[in-house]
C-alpha cells in the first residue's frame, strides 16, 4: 500500500536490539545513534546538516606529569656528632660553609676537620700495610689536599699489614726485624704481580712471611717471634696504607694544628659526602662531646618534596622534573636521592614518609640565586611516550562489549588500542588509524 504523501515522516527513529548485538544507544544533536559491534555503521535520523566536531589523529610526544609541593633549600639536614670524648671548644657560625679539609668544630681544643667520602673512620689507621675503603677515604682526600705520598698498590696485589713499631731492648735487632719483614713483603708483592695472578691461586699461607725470615735468623736459642700478619689482597675500592701516606698524613696534621702522630682514628676527622653548610647548632662551647653537636645541609640550593610511600612507584633517581619557583618561572631539575623520614612515621598513623630530593640543573642560575627560600612546585613526568599517535580524549566510544573505537565523520567505527592518557589526550593504534585522519569527538 502506497504511503501517504500527507504524513509526515518522524524527525526520530527508535533503533531496536537486534537479536546476537550488543547494542549503545546515545542521543546527539537530535539523533540516535547506535553502536554494534566492531566494524558496524551508526545511523542517525536528524537531518544531514547536524554540525558534528572533529578532531584529527597526531603524531605526537605524550607525557604524564603530576605536580607536588616542594620546598626550595639547601636539601635535607643531617645532625653531626663527635666520636671523641672530650669538651666542646669551639663551633661554627650558623650559614658557614666547610670545604674539604677544614675544621667543623673542635674537641678539647683540637680541630676536628671535614673529609669527602662515603665510608666513616671505624678505627684508628695507624699500622703501614693496612687495607680497606675507609684507608681509601684517607688517600683520596689527602691527594685531593695536595699531598705527595706516592704510589697506590694496584688492585689485586697483595701487601702485608705490619704493627707499628714498639720500643725494643735492642735497637739493632728491632730494626733487623723491621727490614726482614719489608723484604718479605715487597718480595711477596712482587712475585705475584710479574707472574699477573690474581693471589686467589695460592693461598696466602704459601707465600713467605716475616715470622719464617726472623725464625731463619734468630738461632736456636732465640725466643720465638709473635707470627705476622697474613698477606691481604687489595680489593676494588680499597687503599693502602703506606709509608708515604703516613708521611703525608703527618703533615697535613701538622699544616692543621692537630699533633702529628701519623694515626687517624674515630672522631679525628668527620667523613661525609661533601661540602656542607651549617644550618643549626645544637651544642655550646663547654659541652660534653656526647650529644648532637650542629645540624649540616648541602652547599647547593635543592628542592625538597615530601611524598607518601606508596606513591613513589613512579619516582626514581635520575628522573627529570620541571620546578616552578616563587615568581612562577621555571627550572630544571633531576631526581637525586630518595630518603626515609622515620620521624613522619609518628605523625601519619605509622606510615613513614618519603622525601625526594631534587638537584636544579642548574643551581647558579640568576633566578634560582634571586628567589627565597620557601615552598615550590615540582612536576614530575611518571610516564612518557615519544612519537605516538594521539587523540583528544573525547574522541573515544566505549563498546559495550569493550574496549574502545574511533568513529569517522560518516559514521564507521574503528576499533582502536588505548595507550597512555594524558593532558586531555590518549594514544591510540589500530589496523586503519594513522597520522591526518579525522574522527568525531565530543564538543
Amino acid at each position: 500500500m502506497r504511503r501517504s504523501e500527507a504524513s509526515p515522516r518522524p524527525r526520530r527513529r527508535l533503533l531496536l536490539t537486534v537479536s546476537g548485538a550488543s547494542v549503545v544507544l546515545a542521543i546527539t544533536a537530535g539523533a540516535v545513534v547506535w553502536t554494534g559491534r566492531h566494524g558496524q555503521e551508526s545511523r542517525a535520523s536528524a537531518d544531514e546538516n547536524v554540525h558534528v566536531t572533529t578532531a584529527v589523529v597526531e603524531r605526537a610526544d605524550l607525557s604524564d606529569t603530576r605536580t607536588l609541593g616542594g620546598t626550595l633549600g639547601h636539601g635535607r639536614s643531617r645532625v653531626v656528632r663527635s666520636g671523641k670524648e672530650g669538651l666542646v671548644t669551639w663551633l661554627p657560625r650558623i650559614g658557614a660553609e666547610v670545604t674539604r679539609g677544614g675544621q667543623l668544630f673542635r674537641v678539647n681544643d683540637n680541630p676536628v676537620p671535614l673529609l669527602y667520602g662515603s665510608t666513616p673512620l671505624y678505627r684508628t689507621l695507624r699500622d703501614e700495610g693496612t687495607v680497606g675503603r675507609d684507608v681509601k677515604v684517607l688517600v683520596d682526600n689527602l691527594r685531593k689536599l695536595g699531598y705527595d705520598f706516592g704510589e697506590q698498590p694496584e688492585v689485586g696485589s697483595w701487601v702485608r699489614p705490619r704493627p707499628a713499631a714498639t720500643p725494643a731492648s735492642d735497637g739493632a735487632g728491632a730494626e733487623g726485624e723491621t727490614a726482614s719483614a719489608d723484604a718479605a713483603s715487597g718480595e711477596s708483592a712482587e712475585d705475584e704481580t710479574a707472574s699477573g695472578k690474581s693471589g686467589q691461586d695460592a693461598a696466602p699461607s704459601a707465600r713467605p712471611t716475616a715470622a719464617d725470615s726472623d725464625s731463619d735468623s734468630a738461632g736456636a736459642g732465640s725466643p720465638a717471634a709473635s707470627p705476622s700478619p697474613a698477606p691481604v689482597q687489595v680489593r676494588r675500592g680499597e687503599g693502602v696504607l703506606t709509608s708515604g701516606v703516613i708521611a703525608a698524613l703527618k703533615r697535613w696534621q701538622s699544616r692543621t694544628g692537630a699533633a702529628a702522630t701519623g694515626e687517624l682514628g674515630p672522631g679525628d676527622a668527620i667523613v661525609l659526602s661533601g661540602a656542607v653548610r651549617v644550618g643549626g647548632l645544637l651544642a655550646e662551647p663547654g659541652d660534653a662531646t656526647g650529644g648532637d653537636l650542629l645540624s649540616v645541609t648541602s652547599t647547593v640550593r635543592q628542592v625538597t618534596v615530601p611524598l607518601e610511600a606508596d606513591a613513589t612507584g613512579s619516582v626514581r633517581r635520575g628522573n627529570k622534573v620541571t620546578v616552578t619557583l616563587p615568581d612562577n618561572s621555571t627550572v630544571r631539575g633531576h631526581v637525586t636521592a630518595l630518603s626515609s623520614d622515620a620521624q613522619s612515621a609518628d605523625n601519619a598513623g605509622g606510615e613513614p614518609q618519603l622525601t625526594v630530593t631534587v638537584g636544579l640543573d642548574d643551581p647558579d642560575a640568576e633566578s634560582v640565586r634571586d628567589a627565597d627560600a620557601g615552598s615550590v612546585r615540582v612536576g614530575f613526568t611518571s610516564a612518557a611516550k615519544k612519537d605516538v599517535l594521539v587523540v583528544p580524549v573525547g574522541a573515544l566510544l566505549a563498546l559495550s562489549e569493550g574496549g574502545y573505537a574511533l568513529q569517522r565523520p560518516g559514521g564507521r567505527l574503528l576499533p582502536v588500542e588505548t595507550g597512555l592518557f594524558a593532558k586531555g589526550r590518549v594514544e591510540v593504534s589500530g589496523p586503519e588509524i594513522s597520522e591526518g585522519l579525522r574522527v568525531v569527538t565530543a564538543s
